[in-house]
């Protein structure tokens, strides 16, 4: 029988919480009556998390299993046989491999990948002990509006969140017979870090590509570079999204996934209504990505 643990104190862990979503998702968690640990990477102060109420900021490195491991040891000692009752995997980068697929080096896949899905994986590998300890537990991954529609110069990033996606569905299967529920998150653009001076950003990306690759495609992705760039203008407040997930946290039955954001809330309607080749044709018109007709 499944441990009921509903009315005790509950622990969660928030990758990524030193700065944007995983922070406000931190701060909220906390205000819902949550034990927070707020995962921060070294190179982030704990100062703003250490004055919130309820959260245990925890420096941990997931690109390192030597300071995943340490991480899940502090915090296993410290909540004994009560365990873990939900992971939010947040933590991600985007524009370390910003850019055209063609054009972007196998080095900085590699270290996107290594946060956005070794990372996320190798958490989760190592936490779901305590995650069977407590019982009924959550695992909350972050993914992207961009699996449904991967725009240009965020490809590899998508791949990456596609892969993520895979994760949420593929322990959906393995973890049912524990009573662990999981979902993926997909957010809209948000006022974080990553998408602040966009334009400075872009012209750092264009920077990063072969000189050939920029030849070829800027010309042709100009149009829809400047159409995207508006919809980064209001991006959502991270505490929107915070909101979504902590929806998800407490839902008696978690959805496989849920978008997050006001500019992507009509997708899966769009997609439903539409089909697959109607969405992604309407995606490519919308977003000036059609090929100019020939003189």
């Amino acid at each position: 029988m499944t441990k009921n643990k509903l009315s005790s104190k509950k622990y969660v862990l928030v990758t990524g919480a030193g700065t944007g979503l995983g922070f406000a998702t931190a701060k909220l968690l906390a205000g819902k009556g949550w034990n927070v640990y707020a995962v921060k990477i070294p190179e982030q102060s704990a100062e703003e998390l250490q004055k919130i109420s309820n959260v245990t900021p925890i420096t941990m490195d997931i690109t390192n299993q030597k300071s995943v491991s340490e991480g899940y040891q502090k915090i296993s000692n410290e909540i004994g046989e009560q365990g873990l009752a939900a992971l939010v995997n947040v933590a991600g980068l985007a524009g370390i491999a910003g850019g055209v697929i063609e054009g972007v080096s196998e080095e900085r896949t590699r270290a996107l990948f290594d946060v956005n899905l070794f990372g996320t994986l190798r958490v989760i590998q190592t936490f779901l002990p305590l995650l069977r300890k407590y019982g009924p537990a959550r695992i909350v991954n972050v993914s992207s509006s961009g699996v449904r529609a991967p725009v240009p110069f965020s490809g590899i990033y998508a791949i990456s969140k596609y892969a993520v996606m895979g994760i949420t569905n593929s322990l959906r299967y393995e973890l049912s017979p524990f009573g662990i529920q999981v979902t993926s998150i997909e957010p809209g653009s948000m006022r974080t870090p990553m998408t602040a001076d966009h334009e400075t950003n872009m012209a750092k990306t264009w920077d990063m590509m072969p000189p050939h690759i920029k030849d070829v495609y800027y010309e042709k992705l100009k149009p829809s570079l400047e159409y995207m760039a508006q919809s980064l203008v209001n991006p959502d407040d991270p505490a929107l999204v915070a909101e979504v997930i902590n929806k998800a946290l407490n839902a008696k039955k978690m959805r496989m996934r849920y978008i997050a954001g006001t500019q992507v809330k009509m997708m899966p309607f769009a997609q439903r209504l539409l089909g697959e080749d109607r969405f992604e044709h309407m995606i490519i018109k919308t977003a000036k990505l059609l090929p100019k007709a020939n003189n």
